[in-house]
């Protein structure tokens, strides 16, 4: 018989008393459960994991835990205060028993570290599995894992589905790769702020099973319209019945010689009749049109994004010849050669830790950490890059939505940034919450609001579906096809990269720069080349 390792009975949580996240969550975990939770950006996964994690209190309700945890962030929230501190370090403030999480990390998720770098030169995969490692290590009762597949590539997703296919505890998993979901889980929770729907079976079934129910709801909702529609046209029918009747009835007294009060007392009986009948259709219409406010389907308002470019004059934005990469002491890429002009639409992909990340940063802003040496190195002047990095780093987890808002666009005025805000579906006081409160996909949809109304001639952007639901990718996708400047996208998402129009794409291979075969709109053969290089 299974056992119960968790439960939670009428959760509720809320950063205020007016609008809670969620209300009335009961759940039940029990040993060998594989769950997915899934919910769209905003709706509380982080929230409620961290609550099950007991890192957070709920608003009401309690939590019964019987087991061992170990919850995993996602990397993006992950804020480093200390950019010197090595992974050795941060290993060894995890755990004395530093030395088997490392190897963990080697044997199940097949990553060697040099553990006298900085954590701060990781890139997000590596992070993600040193993560990953200091988690698995005790063999916890319950694994906790928010957004684990975002910064992983092809080869480390495989490594990941046989580290949790191993794994003998109870699985909460939240993820946006449906074919990784259907792999590992075979539960699926959706979170909504009425509550928590369980769905029997992996990811496609849960699916299948909402547009079930989707199409249902939406057929309820048609059925009472049409009710709708025939109570007034009934009560209508009614309505001109009885005054037709009136004036007949009248006209039949006038005629017949009848005194006026039997008149007036005739009179008054057909008016209390139509009165009452009048009530009795107000009542049924009443009646069906609350059915069709109930029955009617809810939908979320769409993010609306748009990117402005500063210059749509071709020129030359960056030059490199002969580059080489350098972290730390060790030189990771070399023979770096490129050019990146105005309205060039780039990608770069490479295994995690080949250097990607680092490649941008040493461009961007160069640091002892990660810096690029080159035989010569030219960059337009003026040029407005945005950078948005995997976590996020040009939000100020101290500062309000707001204030990071006016810090990025100082020279535009309070109501246009609300406003602003308010395209990225952040509204009424939300926009007064710190930061440091939002998700990954919250914190992606702030600071996609934040360079949205920039002037930009390159834009950067790294792994910018991690944490992000379907509908937001969509609109980020149209935005980007919209977008005419120079755009430079990092990405292991082979469905996002094949709709966005890339012209160029290099990959990281071999500790060398080189241009690939073939571009992600050839989605196979693109995505064979990169598995070779493995």
């Amino acid at each position: 018989m299974a056992k119960t390792l968790l439960s939670a009975q009428n959760l509720s949580f809320g950063f205020d008393l007016i609008a809670p996240l969620f209300e009335q969550i009961n759940l039940s975990l029990q040993s060998g459960d594989r769950v997915a939770l899934v919910g769209r950006n905003g709706s509380g996964k982080s929230t409620l994991l961290k609550l099950l994690a007991g890192q957070l209190q709920p608003t009401q309700g309690s939590i019964a835990r019987y087991g061992s945890r170990a919850y995993v962030p996602q990397v993006s929230t992950v804020h480093q205060t200390r950019p010197t501190e090595t992974i050795l370090e941060f290993l060894s403030a995890a755990s004395e028993d530093w030395w088997y999480m490392d190897e963990v990390l080697q044997t199940q998720l097949h990553t060697q570290l040099d553990l006298s770098l900085p954590i701060a030169s990781l890139s997000g995969g590596e992070l993600t599995k040193l993560l990953l490692a200091i988690a698995l290590a005790p063999a916890p009762d319950i694994l906790l894992l928010d957004e684990p597949t975002n910064h992983l590539d092809l080869l480390a997703l495989e490594h990941l589905r046989a580290c949790l296919d191993r794994f003998q505890g109870a699985l909460v998993i939240v993820s946006h790769k449906p074919y990784f979901l259907d792999q590992v889980v075979s539960t699926t929770w959706e979170l909504t702020p009425q509550g928590l729907n369980e769905y029997g079976g992996n990811y496609t079934l849960y699916r299948e099973q909402q547009q079930t129910q989707l199409s249902a709801a939406e057929r309820s909702h048609e059925v009472a319209q049409k009710a709708l529609k025939r109570t007034k046209a009934m009560a209508l029918a009614e309505q001109k019945r009885a005054a037709q009747s009136q004036r007949g009835g009248k006209q039949k007294a006038e005629s017949s010689g009848m005194g006026k009060m039997a008149q007036h007392y005739f009179a008054n009986r057909a008016s209390g009749t139509a009165g009452t009948a009048a009530k009795r259709n107000q009542a049924a219409i009443a009646q069906a049109a609350q059915r069709v406010a109930e029955t009617k389907v809810k939908t979320t308002k769409a993010t609306t994004l748009h990117l402005e470019e500063t210059n749509q004059k071709r020129r030359t934005l960056l030059d490199i010849r002969d580059g080489r990469l350098r972290v730390g002491e060790t030189i990771l890429v070399r023979d770096i050669q490129l050019q990146v002009v105005a309205g060039d639409r780039i990608v770069l992909a490479g295994a995690n830790g080949s250097g990607k990340s680092s490649l941008v940063k040493a461009i961007v802003a160069e640091t002892e950490a990660v810096g690029l040496e080159a035989a010569e190195r030219r960059l337009a002047d003026p040029l407005a890059i945005v950078y948005l990095d995997q976590t996020y780093e040009l939000i100020d987890r101290r500062r309000s939505l707001l204030d990071n808002m006016q810090a990025a666009n100082p020279a535009l005025p309070y109501q246009h940034l609300r406003q602003q805000l308010g395209h990225f579906l952040f509204f009424n006081q939300t926009v007064n919450q710190p930061a440091s409160t939002l998700s990954g996909g919250e914190l992606a949809r702030l600071a996609m609001a934040m360079i949205s109304i920039a002037n930009l001639d390159l834009l950067i952007l790294d792994e910018p579906t991690n944490n992000l639901d379907i509908a937001t990718v969509e609109t980020i996708i149209t935005a980007i096809n919209d977008y005419r400047g120079a755009l430079w996208v990092i990405s292991h998402d082979l469905d996002f990269l094949s709709q966005i129009e890339i012209t160029r794409a290099f990959k990281l291979t071999g500790q060398t720069f080189q241009p690939t075969t073939f571009l992600p709109q050839d989605t196979a053969a693109y995505y064979q080349e990169l598995l070779a290089d493995t």
